[in-house]
């Protein structure tokens, strides 16, 4: 059993084997806001990782904003 809690993802263990973690499931929740599925380890995971991507772009972009901004405040 798998529900939210404002940020987390509160996960109850049943106790037996459950087919919720295929492939099938997994791609069900890439790319896909924490909302519009089911409560999942899953969402949580890819949300993760669609953060963490981002973040990688501001860091890259971080040079090229530093030089902008000091050209424009010469």
């Amino acid at each position: 059993m798998q529900t939210y809690s404002g940020l987390f993802c509160v996960v109850v263990n049943p106790y037996k084997r459950m087919p919720i973690y295929t492939e099938k499931i997994m791609d069900r929740y890439k790319g896909i806001k924490r909302h519009e599925v089911p409560p999942h380890v899953f969402a949580i995971a890819d949300s993760a990782y669609r953060s963490m991507l981002q973040a990688e772009v501001v860091v890259r972009l971080l040079p090229v904003l530093r030089l902008v901004l000091s050209l424009k405040f010469r």
